[in-house]
């Protein structure tokens, strides 16, 4: 069943690194949702035996995390692995915690926003399950900080992502040291899992709870309605941290304070005990979810395939691809400037661009405001032009001297021709781009931006010119 994981796992990555949600498929996976300070990312370091999460105020997981535990007998020192750079493996694992920071504020920037762009990290051990957790930002009500205003909408809008996906086994963290009634991460978890039959409750801080008859039902599965169990749980605290004490001392004490103060249930609670219902509620769920995962992934296959198959053949020589492409590009597109490569049964752009200039103009000639007494000013300019000589032919200057006096009218008709003009070339580079790069997004991303900033330059010129050319005119 663990080879089983692994594949799922193949999957959730194949999604990632080609952009595409996992939610396409529904894969099974663990998700841990918890409010901040709620000991999320003990309980997550307690688990795979390593501190290697970014710590400090306010939202600090900014991307889901999803952490990929593989069991490894044959090596002797643990190891980790990011899937935007799977040939580096670390060792030391307090660099992991700055990669992430890096690599968040790479997608996400310093401001504390969020992003749902995972960040995937294998971690490889001979003493840890085979198992994957994918770890949410925690929920914030208040804006903190650089925080954005609605980060608890954006905070939301993510985990309900994760959570709706009837696959997914949600891991609700809730303090013990508060009232479990308010737990935000259960409120979540009711809202698509209303009778708990996808929800585990962890209780952190349990050191901190009063031992009160009430809390010992918590403890026992005999208050909150969730059908995969209820499980206690000791986080480090601050000071075991910056005294640099270890998780494996964490996790014996831990265990000694539950055979002290809850020996009854001592062998439900615990890191140990959670991950080995992890594993279980994991495994089961997964075989559960097999055959209709198999039938999905079967006909996801056929779609995928009858897309590639659509795109044409093997790319051999990129160079010679990319040169004949953009020759096509080209080509295409002066064809529909000059009407060459298009049926006529339908307009060109070319003609469509026509047809904008002569409107805008042709109304602008119409709407000209003729003054009352152009014919009296024609006759004088026609007696000015021809000086002492009796006019036998009108002279070019009169039209010029008229046209002057009305010219400054065309300038906003001409102006808007440019614009529509303009926007409809932005038509044809988007149309001519789609059919050409079919197979190409990014070469066609990257040639749309080009083409686009092209126009745009040649769009602020052209208004220019005539800014200019009229200027002289008048």
């Amino acid at each position: 069943m663990e080879n089983f994981l692994e594949i799922i796992n193949d999957l959730q990555d194949v999604f990632n690194t080609v952009g595409v949600s996992s939610d396409t498929l529904s894969l099974p996976q663990i998700v841990v949702v918890g409010s901040q300070s709620t000991g999320k990312s003990s309980v997550l370091e307690s688990i795979v035996r390593q501190d290697f999460l970014p710590r400090g105020s306010g939202i600090v997981t900014r991307r889901p995390l999803i952490i990929q535990l593989t069991q490894d007998i044959t090596i002797e020192t643990p190891k980790a692995s990011f899937l935007h750079e799977p040939d580096v493996w670390y060792t030391d694992f307090t660099e992991i915690s700055n990669e992430i920071i890096k690599n968040t504020d790479q997608v996400c920037g310093k401001n504390k926003g969020i992003s749902s762009d995972p960040i995937t990290i294998k971690v490889v051990d001979a003493h840890m399950p085979t198992l994957t957790l994918v770890d949410l930002p925690g929920i914030t009500k208040i804006p903190i900080g650089d925080q954005p205003e609605d980060i608890e909408e954006q905070t939301y809008s993510l985990i309900n992502r994760y959570i709706e996906n009837p696959n997914s086994i949600i891991l609700a963290i809730s303090p013990g040291n508060s009232d479990i009634a308010n737990s935000e991460s259960l409120k979540l978890a009711r809202t698509v899992d209303p009778d708990g039959d996808r929800t585990i409750a962890v209780i952190t801080k349990v050191d901190l709870m009063e031992r009160t008859r009430e809390n010992l039902d918590v403890l026992q599965g005999k208050t909150l309605p969730v059908k995969l169990g209820i499980i206690g749980v000791i986080n480090r605290n601050q000071s075991h941290i910056e005294q640099k004490v270890t998780v494996e001392s964490c996790l014996e004490r831990e265990a000694q304070y539950f055979k002290n103060f809850y020996h009854n249930i001592a062998s439900e609670h615990g890191t140990e005990h959670l991950i080995q219902r992890l594993c279980t509620i994991l495994m089961n769920h997964v075989k559960n979810c097999l055959p209709d995962l198999i039938q999905r992934v079967t006909e996801e296959k056929i779609v995928q395939h009858e897309i590639l198959n659509s795109l044409g053949p093997k790319v051999d020589d990129p160079k010679l691809t990319l040169a004949e492409h953009i020759r096509i590009y080209v080509e295409w597109f002066k064809g529909e400037i000059y009407g060459t490569n298009r049926s006529c049964q339908r307009n060109t752009g070319g003609k469509e661009l026509r047809a904008v200039f002569e409107q805008e103009i042709e109304e602008a000639i119409d709407n000209i405001n003729l003054p009352d007494d152009i014919e009296s000013k024609i006759e004088v300019e026609i007696q000015n032009a021809s000086g002492s000589k009796p006019p036998l032919f009108t002279p070019n200057i009169v039209f010029d001297n008229l046209a002057c006096e009305i010219l400054k009218e065309f300038r906003p008709p001409v102006k808007r021709a440019i614009k529509k003009g303009a926007e409809k070339l932005s038509d044809i580079i988007a149309s001519v781009g789609k059919d050409v790069f079919r197979k190409f997004p990014n070469l066609k991303k990257e040639v749309h931006q080009i083409a686009m900033n092209l126009l745009i330059k040649k769009q602020y010129e052209a208004d220019e010119f005539i800014d200019n050319y009229l200027k002289l005119e008048e």
